[in-house]
């Protein structure tokens, strides 16, 4: 060893270290807990109740119940803020953990109760829907008995033209379909029609993703109705040949549980991004509890179920067949909504704003905070008339958790030619490499297969967020004096934290990232 190696060795180990911060904001924000300012109390136990039974991440459930509470309003509850300004409480929700995370046996759990009422409306409906349909029977038959019979007199014109208007007035209703799975553009639009412009989206895989981007349809991305549905702006589906759907308020939720590189390089694909598609999701990136999780998680508690299923039946047979009816927000209401606003404005700024790279998700925020607002009001509440400031408060303080969530989603969903991602991927590659000391030397030689890595510059820049954020710490360079040849490449220690189990973004490992 050569004494500007031993001196190299010896300052390294003098370092002192600090606890780094998250390099991608996955930890830097986690689901609050139960209190009176995060909403009803019977919907927080329910989310820590799955959470512990079957030891996932509490962002799982939560996000899950949010989108079914969306699902049973049935779009017939809308949010008045100002003359100009609705906003329906139609929710779309991912959360990506990767496999092994249990993320199945959650989705039954909480989806079970939206089931129980799909079926119990169908039992209701069933009686009338058998009644029409043996009545339209009679009718079509009656129809057929005197086209056949070819009868050209007044009489049995009149006949006909009786028996066709009372064929004509008959409405067969639809059984009630509350929710479905991955489906195609088109079958979306076929059963929304059937089902008064109202459905929902639940999915353990992502495959939504691929088949609104084209996978059906020779890569050309059929997004319109999915656009449309989160508005509630009118579709036409504008294809004659196929028959014309007409949707004048479209409904739909979407609650959908992925494995994380489902959205990797999702932002990439311009139908999906520009088109304000992706904008439009609540997103969660939970740390994944595996290898840590406890053998035997308490079971769900009877009561908390039942209070849970009782919200959801409500909402259901209360809110889901009833007329549409606006709920206005108060003064106060308002009033924290422009407040938030204010404060949220400025970090859109193209140029200095801290959320300038998903402005289009962070511009819908205080609209989205308005339809979570309305939910926790009407799973309190299914016969609330109006949203006040309780309800917006209690959003409004999930939105730094919504932000953050949201922000590492979008990096993800960025890919690896994002600048933002470039200090994940090379603490990632550290990570892998076991390093304890590296050069830039080092890392271009690690990460040259990628673009960006092949210039110094940006390794440097990479290197300098990385170092302020503690993961890693320049070394003093050796004096060379007036000795020719290469100047040795600028040499790096590593904060002892990345290599400890369960340490601040070591589930980035999981996600490919190098």
């Amino acid at each position: 060893m050569s004494v500007d190696q031993a001196a190299e060795t010896s300052a390294s180990e003098r370092l002192v270290w600090d606890t780094p911060v998250s390099v991608d904001g996955i930890d830097a924000m986690t689901l609050p807990f139960a209190g009176p300012e995060t909403g009803p109390r019977a919907l927080w136990d329910m989310v820590d109740a799955v959470a512990e039974a079957y030891q996932v991440p509490r962002d799982l459930p939560f996000f899950l119940i949010l989108s079914i509470l969306s699902t049973c309003t049935g779009g017939r509850r809308v949010a008045r803020i100002r003359p100009n300004w609705t906003e329906q409480v139609s929710i779309y929700s991912v959360t990506a953990l990767p496999p092994g995370t249990r993320k199945s046996p959650v989705f039954k759990a909480v989806t079970g109760p939206l089931h129980e009422v799909q079926a119990e409306l169908r039992q209701q409906i069933a009686p009338q829907r058998d009644q029409n349909l043996a009545h339209r029977d009679v009718w079509t038959a009656k129809v057929e008995k005197l086209k056949k019979a070819g009868d050209t007199s007044m009489s049995a014109l009149a006949d006909l033209d009786g028996a066709l208007m009372e064929l004509n007035s008959i409405t067969v209703p639809a059984l009630p379909k509350l929710v479905g799975d991955d489906v195609t553009p088109e079958h979306l639009g076929h059963t929304m029609a059937e089902q008064e412009g109202r459905f929902a989206l639940f999915s353990s895989e992502g495959g939504i993703f691929t088949t609104l981007g084209g996978r059906y349809s020779n890569g050309v991305p059929n997004l319109d109705l999915v656009l449309k549905a989160w508005s509630g702006d009118h579709w036409d589906s504008g294809r004659v040949t196929r028959g014309d759907l007409t949707i004048e308020n479209p409904f739909l939720s979407i609650g959908l549980t992925v494995q994380p590189e489902i959205l990797e390089g999702l932002a990439e694909v311009k139908a999906l991004r520009h088109s304000g598609f992706l904008g439009r999701f609540f997103y969660a990136l939970p740390r994944s509890l595996v290898g840590i999780r406890k053998p035997d998680g308490t079971a769900i508690p009877e009561h908390v179920r039942d209070a849970y299923r009782d919200a959801v039946w409500a909402l259901g047979h209360i809110v889901w067949p009833s007329p549409e009816a606006e709920l206005p927000l108060t003064e106060e209401a308002v009033q924290l909504l422009d407040d938030f606003h204010e404060g949220h404005e400025p970090r859109l700024h193209p140029d200095f704003g801290d959320l300038a790279e998903m402005a289009d998700w962070a511009a819908k925020l205080p609209g989205q905070l308005v339809r979570v607002a309305t939910l926790l009001a009407l799973f309190d509440q299914p016969h609330v008339d109006r949203i006040d400031a309780t309800w917006v408060r209690q959003a409004i303080n999930l939105a730094p958790y919504f932000i953050s969530q949201a922000s590492a989603a979008f990096r993800l969903m960025a890919g690896n030619t994002s600048r933002t991602a470039r200090p994940r991927i090379v603490l990632t590659w550290i990570r892998r490499k076991h390093l304890t000391e590296f050069t830039v030397r080092d890392v271009r030689r690690g990460l040259g297969g990628q673009e960006w890595a092949k210039d110094v510059e940006e390794i440097r820049a990479a290197l300098d967020e990385l170092e302020d954020l503690g993961w890693v710490q320049m070394l003093p360079q050796p004096d060379t004096g007036s000795r020719a040849g290469r100047k040795p490449s600028e040499r790096y220690a590593v904060n002892p934290a990345a290599h400890r189990p369960g340490s601040v973004n070591s589930v980035n490992e999981s996600r490919g990232a190098a």
